[in-house]
């Protein structure tokens, strides 16, 4: 199951990389608020998904023993999820 969302995370933000291409260049075209603003959406769907994909790479990473750096904003949910399954 996690391995299907994370290929849906994966598509998802390939699909907001073309669509929010798409809008940006005709936003830059003819510039409207609702141009800018669907621009904008399509930014923060991306966004999501690589926090999302970015999350389980470290995860994965932590569990081999391989993090240097800690990332506390992942380290707090793991550590929610690990509470959680106690």
């Amino acid at each position: 199951m996690r391995l299907l969302s994370i290929v849906a995370a994966f598509v998802v933000a390939m699909w907001a990389v073309g669509a929010g291409w798409a809008s940006l260049r005709a936003a830059w075209a003819q510039p409207s608020p609702e141009g800018v603003l669907r621009t904008a959406s399509y930014a923060v769907v991306l966004l999501a998904a690589f926090l999302y994909l970015g999350f389980w790479v470290y995860a994965a990473d932590r569990g081999a023993g391989k993090v240097h750096r800690r990332i506390a904003i992942y380290e707090r949910i793991l550590k929610r999820r690990d509470q959680a399954d106690a």
